[in-house]
């Protein structure tokens, strides 16, 4: 059997070791920017790499007098643009308090996360994903919210309880949702006029491939399957009512390897018919990071419904589309797609200004100003009166996945809970896997069976740790 190296792996380690190296006694320090970090602005500023934030000494606190909120997230230039622009809304509201931002894309941001919280130098405010939470909440690095909540400074009224807790774990709430996305797929309308097909609200996989195929006979253009992450695999699983991992996070939930062997026959039965991305072009997309759905390489991509925005901004202006469901097996016993945090805003225990802090996640959630800046980037604002204020002002883009939000609800199934802290990992493990397979370097069925093998292991190594 193999053994697939993993920066999530790495990750792991560090975390683990970010206690024994005093992550608790940390100061604000220095810490290195993006390199992707766009020229700020007085109130909020990218860090440079190198360069060193403000110390302790200059700031406050939460004390009172002059404060400098470290702010850090993954995304794209619009989110960076309008993520700084709403920080400088903030600003001009409260003059005493400014803003170092440090942003990345997705691929970096863990590790340059991981590597922070070892160092004790993590921002105040960190953006945080469901799949990464309970690893962060269990090395006590995230600041419990809910005396924020009791109090007000966090104000929830306007927001659905679970929604809340998709933030919580063991009552208590780490982490506040920026939004609410789900995954969807993106059509070009004037690809399957050419082939002269339709695609189906939620198309079974069969009904898909089929599509697929007289798409790229009648374009060229082919499709890709995702596989940065266990989301692909996941849906699987729901597919047929399984839990992807046990309840305590220890092992997988699938009693076997018979879902990891369809996912993984996709993807090698999609490249042999030719409807499939080569693997080189998807990886020089993924690490330049390209659509090529907009360059008209690709008919549709499978994606989050908040990154549809960036996507079609990126697009010819006269293009096309829609946007649909994730495929479903033919013999689904439930509904596989759910509704979940498009990502979320965490306060971290080494923050110095803990309560300022709290008051701009309030501030993301509850101001209508700053929501007429960020236009759902992130997902639809999880406030319905936030979400009612800004529907008129919305672009078509940002309409129609509120749309599609909405029918989506309506038929969605229950969210997983919180995946283990080894998940990063597990979603690392299924990515290498499936290069292998689109390389032909491993069959389907020994990915599957590495997989399972290897899964079960991580989990049971995370669960010691």
């Amino acid at each position: 059997m193999k053994n697939y190296s993993s920066a999530k792996r790495i990750l792991s380690m560090i975390l683990s070791c970010a206690m024994a190296m005093g992550v608790m006694t940390a100061c604000s320090g220095g810490t290195e920017g993006s390199s992707s970090a766009a020229e700020g602005s007085s109130s909020a500023s990218s860090t440079e790499s190198g360069s060193e934030a403000e110390s302790s000494e200059d700031a406050s606190g939460d004390e009172g007098g002059d404060k400098v909120i470290r702010v850090c997230w993954w995304g794209n230039q619009t989110r960076n643009d309008v993520t700084t622009q709403a920080l400088d809304l903030y600003t001009e509201q409260n003059p005493n308090v400014t803003f170092e931002v440090e942003f990345s894309d997705w691929s970096g941001y863990w590790d340059k996360l991981a590597t922070q919280a070892a160092g004790g130098n993590m921002a105040d405010i960190i953006q945080m994903d469901y799949s990464y939470l309970k690893q962060y909440q269990e090395q006590n690095l995230l600041e419990g919210l809910n005396k924020y909540i009791d109090d007000g400074t966090i104000d929830t009224t306007n927001i659905v309880d679970s929604i809340i807790q998709s933030g919580a774990i063991d009552g208590e709430v780490y982490a506040i949702s920026l939004g609410t996305n789900a995954k969807a797929v993106l059509v070009n309308n004037a690809a399957l006029e050419a082939a002269g097909v339709e695609m189906p609200e939620q198309p079974t996989y069969d009904e898909f491939f089929e599509i697929a195929k007289k798409v790229t006979d009648a374009t060229g253009m082919k499709f890709g399957i995702p596989s940065n992450d266990e989301q692909s695999m996941l849906f699987i699983a729901r597919d047929r009512g399984l839990d992807f991992f046990n309840e305590d996070g220890t092992a997988l939930g699938m009693p076997d390897d018979s879902v990891a062997l369809t996912y993984f026959t996709m993807l090698k039965d999609t490249l042999d018919q030719g409807i499939h991305t080569e693997p080189e072009i998807m990886a020089e997309s993924s690490t330049n990071q390209l659509s090529l759905f907009a360059s008209g390489d690709s008919w549709c991509e499978w994606t989050n419904s908040n990154m549809i925005v960036n996507t079609i901004a990126l697009c010819p202006e006269d293009i096309d589309y829609s946007i649909v469901m994730y495929p479903t097996e033919e013999d689904a016993v439930q509904q596989p797609i759910f509704m979940k945090p498009s990502q979320f805003f965490s306060v971290t225990t080494t923050s110095e200004n803990k309560d300022e802090a709290a008051k701009v996640i309030d501030f993301f959630t509850n101001s209508v100003e700053a929501n007429e800046i960020l236009l759902g980037e992130r997902g639809v604002p999880i406030s319905t009166e936030v979400s009612n204020a800004i529907k008129d002002k919305l672009d078509p883009v940002s309409a129609a996945i509120t749309e599609y939000i909405e029918k989506i609800s309506e038929v969605a199934s229950e969210n997983d809970p919180p995946f283990p802290a080894a998940a990063g990992e597990v979603g690392s493990l299924i990515s290498d896997l499936a290069d292998m397979v689109r390389y032909g370097e491993i069959t389907p069925e020994q990915a599957a069976s590495d997989f399972y093998e290897q899964a079960n292991e991580i989990l049971a190594r995370g669960a010691e740790a």
